[in-house]
């Protein structure tokens, strides 16, 4: 194999490596140190070549290690599907820098297999196709270039890429069609016993104030579109939806905690979760959440139905409806809202009257004396906690105030300005001061409409506190957030990012999730378009073959014409010359012309019969008089 050929195929397997090391980094459970190392070593082996490589003898060193290593991640308790990933990309840093031998490339290409379908498995973002497509071309150029695919004797030079893009194009569609058809495994339930869960913020049993939602943070948390065949009102029936999700009640000073809470209602696997009566004119919709390990749902106001889930889950008595274990890391649920004229506070029984914690005196001495200067003595408490509401409304919204660590709500108070877990905590804690039982609710509101792809997104940056109080034997939403908190964005790029998401929301509903109902819905909207299509298509193909063939008729009769006038031409030329010459007569039949160079007119006469007979293009009638007057010279 030459030099140059052995560069080509260095750098195509390590392409093969490389991709698929890229498919396993967009998982959430490998760690950056493990897949940096073999894309360092494989930039610097591009940069420094053969000088950059070891022997297979100490390159096997560094496979052995990483095998040994991976045997100690699984006793000291990591998941194997993880553990095994781990030693793969061990074993990608050892390939890569091993020296470029048959066996090498030969490594390479299976490592990189194997990556890629640990990839398959842990991986969850739609970039996942990138670097599948890019492992099916790199492996077809290398097994071209190593072992001759397709070429006799095989270790020939691989073929141009325009030569090559037919059959190579060919095998990733097929590859891509293989990877939306088969099934994928559930391999997620064996990772969840060992690995930790993300702890989003503000959705565990303690959140420090000041912390929950901060941040402007674009993070796209769920989607959720309409099933319902007419989508013209969705927009209206689903924006400004609060998505209550977890309850905190224990003030401790400088943070906010859950209480022990008891199980009120329980449904099993495969069970109907009904919130309420369904109402005749309700709206059903399909909730994606993203990749996330908490067990909690976000339950919509003027939720009534929820379609069978493939877990058990529960609703405790502070209203959180949440899994008896992990679910999938990505979920799809389907719901059923009430219209919003009749979406109620609280779309969840709350008959249960308040305990402990939401009956709690504790309040900050800052905030008593707050509510003296604002409220007249002897004032109802009910009317007391509106007018402290309609007072927190007129503050200043501000994600960067500067706060006491010591006494974040007595700096809050005195600046008038903060974000919403500090109003909604004054006003909590306000409300207890007044007599009044409350606690504060994490979750989100509102959301970010798409026009392209119609749906609602919900990012981190809508994550919102809002406060529930017990009155007239209930407990009711009140927020004190000001209204300028929802202007607030950090999408750059809105158009684009609109598109994206369409595409990513399409990616998830019709290839990550196979849900069969999803996948019934698409082929019947494609026999649906292809019915309503079809009889123009046949019109179209019908259309084109005659104007092809049409096409093929008059270009024939115009090359024959153009070819009678380039052969009258030549004729001409020949009577000068004293011959004659008959229609079916040969050029290279008859005798040279008198006065011309023998030599020059029989290499005028096989380009000119190699062009006619090839079908070639012909010369324009003045530059073919001037090659017969060249001749004459």
């Amino acid at each position: 194999m030459s030099t140059a050929h052995s560069r080509e195929a260095e750098l195509l397997t390590l392409g093969v490596l490389m991709a698929g090391v890229a498919a396993l980094a967009l998982s959430d459970f490998v760690s950056p140190i493990y897949w940096s190392l073999p894309v360092i070593a494989a930039v610097l082996r591009v940069w420094r070549g053969s000088r950059f490589a070891l022997s297979e003898m100490h390159a096997s060193f560094i496979g052995w290690f990483g095998f040994l290593w991976v045997g100690l991640e699984l006793i000291l308790g990591r998941a194997w599907v993880v553990a095994f990933t781990d030693f793969l990309l061990i074993l990608a840093l050892a390939v890569t820098i091993e020296s470029a031998t048959p066996r090498n490339h030969l490594h390479r290409m299976l490592t990189g297999l194997f990556l890629m379908l640990a990839g398959a498995v842990l991986t969850d973002s739609v970039l996942y196709a990138i670097p599948l497509v890019a492992l099916m071309w790199f492996i077809w150029r290398a097994a071209s270039c190593l072992y001759g695919l397709e070429q006799v004797g095989g270790n020939l030079p691989i073929p141009s890429v325009r030569q090559d893009m037919q059959s190579s194009s060919i095998m990733i569609i097929i590859t891509l069609s293989l990877f939306l058809l088969l099934p994928r495994f559930d391999i997620q339930s064996k990772l969840q016993p060992t690995q930790p869960r993300m702890a989003t913020t503000g959705f565990s049993d303690e959140v420090k104030l000041g912390d929950f939602a901060r941040d402007l943070d674009s993070t796209v948390v769920m989607r959720i579109e309409s099933l319902d065949a007419d989508r013209r009102h969705f927009k209206q029936q689903i924006m400004n939806h609060y998505w209550r999700g977890v309850v905190l009640s224990q003030y401790q000073h400088h943070a906010w905690k859950q209480r022990s809470s008891q199980k009120t209602r329980t449904w099993l696997a495969e069970q109907d979760v009904t919130m309420h009566k369904i109402q005749p004119r309700s709206i059903q919709i399909a909730l994606f959440r993203e990749a996330s390990d908490h067990p909690y749902i976000m339950l919509p106001n003027g939720l009534t139905h929820m379609n069978p889930l493939h877990r058990d889950s529960f609703q405790d008595d502070l209203g959180q409806f949440h899994f008896t274990q992990s679910p999938n890391r990505r979920l799809r649920l389907v719901m059923q809202l009430a219209p919003q004229n009749h979406t109620s506070d609280i779309q969840i029984a709350s008959d249960i009257p308040p305990q402990g914690d939401e009956k709690s005196q504790r309040v900050p001495q800052a905030i008593q004396d707050w509510i003296k200067d604002r409220i007249a003595p002897n004032t109802p408490a009910k009317q007391a906690l509106q007018q402290l509401n309609q007072t927190l409304h007129g503050w200043t919204y501000d994600l960067h105030a500067k706060l006491d660590p010591k006494a974040p709500l007595a700096s809050f108070i005195q600046m008038q300005r903060g974000h919403c877990e500090l109003y909604a905590s004054t006003l909590a804690l306000a409300a207890r001061s007044l007599g009044i039982p409350a606690r504060i609710v994490n979750g989100y509101f509102g959301g970010e409409w798409n026009d392209t792809g119609h749906f609602l997104i919900i990012r981190q940056q809508h994550a919102h506190s809002w406060v529930e109080v017990w009155l007239n034997d209930h407990w009711q939403r009140m927020d004190p957030t000001p209204a300028s908190r929802w202007q607030l964005t950090n999408i750059q790029f809105p158009v684009w990012d609109q598109v994206w998401e369409t595409v990513k929301l399409t990616w998830y509903r019709y290839i990550l999730e196979f849900q069969n109902q999803d996948r019934e819905a698409l082929f019947k909207s494609l026999i649906h378009g292809l019915k309503i299509l079809l009889p123009w298509l046949i019109l179209c193909l019908i259309g084109g073959f005659v104007v092809y063939h049409l096409y093929q008729k008059v270009s024939k009769y115009r090359k024959t014409i153009h070819l009678n006038r380039h052969q009258y031409v030549i004729d001409a030329w020949l009577l000068q010359h004293g011959i004659k010459r008959e229609s079916f007569e040969p050029l290279s039949r008859i005798e040279t012309p008198q006065h011309i160079n023998p030599k020059n007119w029989s290499a005028w006469v096989q380009r000119w019969e190699k062009d006619v007979y090839q079908q070639k293009p012909l010369p324009r009638i003045r530059y073919l008089k001037k090659q017969l007057k060249t001749l004459e010279s």
